[in-house]
This record gives structure tokens, C-alpha cells and sequence, in this order.
């Protein structure tokens, strides 16, 4: 206790909340896989309109079940929609195996005059180098020559040796690489005995004072040498004169001496230097000064033209060349950029490509646009092919908040002085495959482990409905069923259309014998027939006015907008001339809707009816899942169990790893009536009275020792759902209370 009880005082203390707050998950979220025109494969992707569907996924085509049925739901009221789009797999459990295929196409660079093989240093002159370091050249590829860097420094020598008779303030007058005069005075007390001075003794005064050379003792410790630091041609060592100079003291020639070499400095060389050693050592090179650097040339042309410094160099790094063979151009345009479509389709097969002057007027940059029948479908401006420009062309077409949603680029890296792509219209790009050949049951399916077709959805938490438009086959919607029930616990609902052409004879064999679906789960429902709507595109649906679809995705935005329609949305009924309404559908693939003797067989097949009658709008007749006998046979019961399941599963977590005590079943238990009563208030149950609407146990008697040491904590919800009035039942007589009234008088 922070405070502790020693005077009187008011203490608050704050608790822990013995009822939890349950958030309500979100119902009617939908996860559609079918063939798209393009986008990515294999991946739930979240749209909440159509056109940011088509964005993604594309338009229409030949085979877009799945487009017309995402048009449906969002027009019916859906807003999210998870998309995945599939193709055929050789394997489904490898993704890799996937049939389909990028449009491709390189464009170039714009032709040019020949260029010679070249290899430019990154250093800049002059260069520290060492006497013998050399350069191991090669030339259009012929064996290396070497080019080697010698260098000797300026030396004089005494001509006579120790000892030598020096007096006190002799000075030796010196001219180091002809620079100013230097005067090197000799004291007595420098020396042992100045008279009789060691080469030792005079060699150590001198290197105190000399500067720009050094002294050494020489001829067996005899004689003294001076030294130039500078090795090369521009060292030089004279002696000019001096009182210490003379037969019997440091007799030095009187001419000057020069280094040797071939250059002036070896620690200091040129680029002019170089240029006339290496042009000398190697036939058939230029070497060029480029900002302090050095470059070698081939002085030949085309692709056969080639400069290599070697790895045996030992002056390669001192002036920054590689060693990488430079190969000169033929001048031929060159692949600089490839152009792929964004994701694999036959869509980009369609794509032109025009590289245009840059809108900023920059020589290097281009606009690049990307063309569709010459219609400019984007543009993206002042783009450069320099990996460091904030235009770089790779990084603005692939990512960020420009990116193409239709193609997307490689820099090729060419050897071409300017990577620009040539200016023009070029394609269209080729290559591009939809994966549609050999489409089978399984690609909708999917494989775990390569997270394909159905299984895509494994990491997706919060889809709870299911659709498969244009797949209507016994293996996919069994597979549907299975998944929705079983591989995600229940926490999900699949919506079922009828494999085209289905009379009501045909649907009920399809339900019953075909597809074994009836009575096989209340975690999906079967909607007949299919449906008319407006044709959307005529260039590729023909010159019908009317298009045949499946109904599913039409059915799922009839859901959430039954969902969204009022509170407690999920309970009501997604039926009815009022809550059912197909928007939308303009006709039935079979006119048998309208024969009530049809009807009558395919209803009790638990098979939900799309149909009108006069005066009435096109809507949906009927509210059955799959199974009758289980525990909510209706599509509202379920998907309000499959609510309030995932609602209170969700909002439970807060007791997970506590310890399993009274007081912590206590508070679940209120948690959990507590958001019970709230959803009873919005019409969830067939009771206003929470004691008849549900019920709530986590006693003690499913909560003995046994099972609180095995780590389990037990509860029993039990949910009295409203039931849908499927038949509408009045019955009418002839009014004789008037003629009872006058016999009885």
C-alpha cells in the first residue's frame, strides 16, 4: 500500500474492473480467390472499393469472375474485401511453380560513335610511390607489358676520410635539391676532439641542422655521404665551400650531383610522368589527365578494344585503378533499362513504353510514359539512371508514392558513356502469361505449405467470409466448407454459388449427390442461380446487354449491408424483399425462380432461392445454411454465433496465464454477460430477458480441482437466437358474427 495507515486520513485505492470491456470484431469482412488481370499472387490483399481493386488487380477480362463478383459486393454495400488472386501451379504447395509470367522489354541506349577500352584512377596526382613499383598492363587483350617507376636520390661523398681537422665555428655550406643555401656550423663542443673529428661526429652534427637530406657514414665507417630525401630526377646534393671544407677536413667534389630515374620525385609523380613512361613502356595506349586522375586508353575502338591493369601491379591501388578488363563499345545502342510488367499477366503484353526529353530540360534525365492503344495510363518525370539521384528511375517506378501500379524497372548498368534510354515509342512488352492454362480445382484450393489459393488466407485474422466466384465445383466448395469450419475453427462462413446452367432439378443433384453438401455443415449456404447484371464491357463480353454471374459476391455485399444496417446488423436475416435486395441484378439464368412448383422442390434442399415476384424487388428467398439439424441452421444464427464467438474469444485474453481462482471466473463470467446483454438489447436474442436469451456458467461444478490443476478453465455459453418466419400463414373465413349475434338474440 503506498499509503500507509498511521494518521487518519481518506485513502483511494483503485481495483482491478470486475467486468471487461468486449470489442466487438468487425462482421462481413470477405476473402474472394478467383483469376484477376493482374496483381499479386498468392497474396490477401485488402481492398475497400472497386476502384481500388482495379488499381491492383486490374479490369475486366474474359475470365473475371472474380471482378464482376468484387463490382457486385461493393455495389450491394460491401467495404472490405480481401482479394487472392491465383493461377495455375504446377505444384500448389511451391509457389515457384506458378505457369504465369512477367511482360518483358529492354530499352536502349541511344547509338553512339565507337569508344576505346579505357581504365580511369581514382586517385588524384601526385602519387606516393616507391622506387620499382610498376604497372602490368594489358591491351586488347594481348599479354601485359610492365611499366616500371625507378628512382634514386642525389648523393655526395667526402673524398678524403676520418679523422678530420676541424676547428671550432668551421662552417660547411650546402645546396639541397638547388634549393636556398644551408651553412652547417661544427662546434667544439659537438665533438670528442674537434682536431680530430670521427666521420660519426660529423655526420651527427649535420643531421641536426641539415634540412631536406640526411648524413650517413660510409666506406667502412670512414667517410661521410650527404643525402637528398628526394629520390629522383629533381634531387640534387652540392657543396658549395666552407672553412670546414679542405685537404684535411671534409673535402668534397665541387660539382653538383643529380638523382636518377625516370621520374622527378618518386613520392610525389605526375600524371605527366606517368603519361610518359607508360605511352613509352606500351604500344598502342594514350594516357590523359582526367581532373588529376589518370586514364588509359586503348587507342583502338569497338568491343575488341580493352585496357587492363593487372592484379601483379604493384602501383595499382597508389593511383586507384581496378583490375577489371575495360572494354570499349561498338557504338550500337546498348540495354540499359528493363521494362517488366509490375506482376505476371498478359495485361502488359499490351504496354507501350515512351522515353521523352525531361520536362526540367537536363540532357542526362527523361520522362518515361507508359502507354496503353496511345493512351497515357501514367507519366513519370525528370527520371535519372544515377543510382544516387533522388530521380533514381528504379526507385521512383518501383516503391514509394509514385510507384507504377502497371510496371516496374531494372537498371541494366551499361558500359554506354550515357545509360539515357534513346528517346522514342518502344514495344509493346512481350512474354506476359496469365497462368491460365491447366487451371484446375487445386490452384483454387491452395497447399498450406506453399500458402496458395484458399490457404493464402492462413495469417489473415479478421476475414469471416468466403467466396470462390467461378469455381463452383464439388472439391472447391467442399474444400471451402472445410476451411471455414475446421481449419479456422469455425470463425468463418463460406457462401456457395451454383455451377452454371442449373435447372432445379439439376442444383438439388448438384447439392445433394454431386456435391454431398447438404446437411454437411451450417458453416456455409447455397445460393440459386446464378444472376444477371449489365453487361460492363462489350469489347470483352460481346454485344449482350445482359452478363450471367455468379451471385456470391453480390450475396456477401447483401450481407454487410445487412450487417451495416442497423445495430446488431449480424443478427437480422440477409433476406426478404427489404433486408434481401439483389442491387444490381437485373434478371435469373432460369426463369424456373418464378415457378413456385419449382420452388417448392429446391427450398427444403436448404438451397436459398433468388427470385421476385410482381410488384417485388429481385432479392433473396431464403436464409438456410447448409444444415438443419445442427446448432443455428440459419445464415443469421450462425454468423451471429460466429460474432459473439470471436468477440468473446478475443475479449477473454485477459485471463490467459492468470491464476485460475473464483474471482477470475467471476469476472469472465460478467464479462461475458455483460456484452450478452448488450447484444440482446440490439435484437441478437429471441428474449428481452437475459435469464431466457442466453446463459452463462463458469461454476465451480465444470471448474473441479482435476481440471483447474490440468490448467483448464471451463465455461458454457448458451445463445437463444431468433428464429426466421419462413412461412407466412394467414388464414381466412367468412365474418358471421353478425348473423350469430342476430340467432343467438
Amino acid at each position: 500500500m503506498g499509503n500507509a495507515l498511521l494518521s487518519s486520513k481518506v485513502v483511494v485505492l483503485e481495483e482491478e474492473p470486475s467486468i471487461r470491456a468486449i470489442q466487438a470484431v468487425q462482421t462481413s469482412i470477405v476473402a474472394a480467390v478467383g483469376v484477376t488481370e493482374r496483381g499479386p499472387i498468392g497474396v490477401a490483399t485488402l481492398v475497400t472499393s472497386f476502384d481500388e481493386y482495379r488499381d491492383i488487380f486490374g479490369t475486366y477480362t474474359a475470365d473475371s469472375d472474380l471482378a464482376l463478383a468484387a463490382a457486385g459486393f461493393f455495389e450491394n454495400g460491401g467495404q472490405f474485401l480481401y482479394v487472392i488472386r491465383t493461377v495455375h501451379f504446377t505444384d500448389p504447395a511451391t509457389p515457384a511453380t506458378k505457369t504465369s509470367a512477367k511482360g518483358t522489354l529492354n530499352l536502349q541506349t541511344a547509338a553512339s560513335a565507337p569508344s576505346a577500352g579505357q581504365v580511369t584512377g581514382s586517385e588524384v596526382e601526385p602519387f606516393n610511390l616507391e622506387p620499382g613499383d610498376d604497372l602490368d598492363i594489358a591491351v586488347d587483350g594481348g599479354g601485359p607489358t610492365q611499366v616500371v617507376f625507378n628512382a634514386t636520390a642525389a648523393a655526395r661523398e667526402t673524398t678524403n676520410a676520418e679523422t678530420f681537422g676541424l676547428v671550432d665555428g668551421d662552417v660547411l655550406n650546402v645546396v639541397i635539391d638547388q634549393g636556398a643555401p644551408q651553412a652547417i656550423t661544427f662546434l667544439t663542443a659537438e665533438f670528442a676532439d674537434i682536431a680530430n673529428a670521427t666521420a660519426a661526429e660529423v655526420a651527427a652534427v649535420i643531421n641536426a641542422k641539415i634540412v631536406g637530406a640526411q648524413a650517413s657514414v660510409t666506406s667502412g665507417g670512414t667517410k661521410v655521404t650527404i643525402t637528398s630525401d628526394k629520390r629522383g630526377t629533381g634531387s640534387f646534393v652540392e657543396v658549395t665551400g666552407g672553412t670546414a671544407t679542405g685537404a684535411l677536413k671534409l673535402d668534397f667534389a665541387a660539382a653538383e650531383v643529380q638523382g636518377t630515374g625516370n621520374v622527378a620525385d618518386i613520392e610525389a609523380v605526375t600524371v605527366a610522368e606517368v603519361k610518359t613512361i607508360v605511352e613509352l613502356a606500351v604500344v598502342g595506349v594514350a594516357v590523359t589527365n582526367v581532373g588529376g586522375a589518370v586514364r588509359i586508353s586503348s587507342n583502338t575502338t569497338g568491343a575488341a578494344s580493352d585496357v587492363q591493369v593487372q592484379a601483379s601491379s604493384t602501383a595499382d591501388d597508389e593511383l586507384g585503378f581496378d583490375n577489371a578488363v575495360h572494354s570499349g563499345s561498338t557504338g550500337a545502342a546498348e540495354d540499359t533499362l528493363q521494362v517488366d510488367g509490375k506482376t505476371d499477366g498478359s495485361y502488359a503484353n499490351g504496354l507501350e513504353i515512351q522515353i521523352a526529353a525531361a520536362t526540367s530540360g537536363e540532357a542526362e534525365r527523361f520522362n518515361l510514359l507508359v502507354l496503353d492503344d496511345g493512351v497515357v495510363l501514367e507519366l513519370f518525370p525528370n527520371l535519372s539512371m544515377v543510382d544516387t539521384d533522388d530521380r533514381y528511375a528504379e526507385t521512383i517506378i518501383n516503391s514509394g508514392s509514385e510507384a507504377s501500379k502497371l510496371i516496374a524497372v531494372v537498371d541494366l548498368d551499361s558500359a554506354a558513356a550515357s545509360q539515357r534510354p534513346a528517346s522514342g515509342t518502344f514495344g509493346p512488352l512481350a512474354g506476359g502469361n496469365d497462368g491460365l492454362a491447366g487451371l484446375v480445382d487445386a490452384d483454387f484450393i491452395g497447399d498450406p505449405s506453399g500458402a496458395t489459393g484458399i490457404r493464402s488466407l492462413d495469417t489473415v485474422q479478421d476475414v469471416n467470409i468466403l467466396i470462390v466466384p467461378g469455381q463452383a465445383t464439388a472439391a472447391v466448395q467442399n474444400a471451402m466448407i472445410t476451411y471455414c469450419e475446421d481449419t479456422r475453427s469455425g470463425s468463418m462462413f463460406a457462401v456457395l454459388d451454383p455451377p452454371a446452367d442449373q435447372s432445379a432439378t439439376a442444383i438439388i443433384t448438384y447439392v445433394e449427390t454431386t456435391a454431398g453438401l447438404l446437411g454437411l455443415s451450417e458453416f456455409g449456404a447455397m445460393y440459386w442461380p446464378r444472376v444477371k447484371v449489365l453487361n460492363p464491357n462489350r469489347t470483352i463480353f460481346g454485344s449482350a446487354e445482359l452478363l450471367t454471374v455468379a451471385p456470391s459476391g453480390i450475396v456477401a455485399g447483401v450481407y454487410a449491408r445487412t450487417d451495416a444496417s442497423q445495430p446488431g446488423g449480424v443478427y437480422v436475416p440477409p433476406a426478404g424483399i427489404e433486408k434481401g435486395i439483389l442491387r444490381g441484378v437485373l434478371g435469373f439464368e432460369t426463369e424456373e425462380v418464378f415457378d413456385e412448383a419449382k420452388r417448392d422442390l429446391v427450398f427444403p434442399k436448404r438451397i436459398n432461392i433468388l427470385t421476385s415476384f410482381p410488384g417485388a424487388p429481385r432479392h433473396i428467398d431464403g436464409s438456410r445454411t447448409l444444415k438443419g439439424n445442427g446448432n443455428f441452421p440459419f445464415v443469421a444464427q450462425r454468423r451471429g454465433a460466429i460474432f459473439i464467438e470471436q468477440s468473446i474469444k478475443n475479449g477473454t485474453e485477459f485471463a490467459r496465464n492468470q491464476n485460475n481462482t473464483p474471482k477470475l471466473r467471476r469476472t469472465v463470467l460478467r464479462t461475458i454477460r455483460a456484452f450478452l446483454i448488450d447484444e440482446m438489447r440490439v435484437g441478437a436474442f429471441a428474449s428481452e430477458d437475459p435469464d431466457t436469451a442466453f446463459f452463462v456458467d463458469f461454476s465451480d461444478k465444470i471448474n473441479g480441482p482435476i481440471e483447474v490443476n490440468a490448467g483448464r478453465m471451463n465455461g458454457r455459453v448458451g445463445l437463444a437466437f431468433n428464429t426466421p418466419a419462413e412461412w407466412v400463414i394467414i388464414r381466412f373465413s367468412r365474418d358471421t358474427r353478425a348473423l350469430e349475434a342476430e340467432v343467438g338474440g
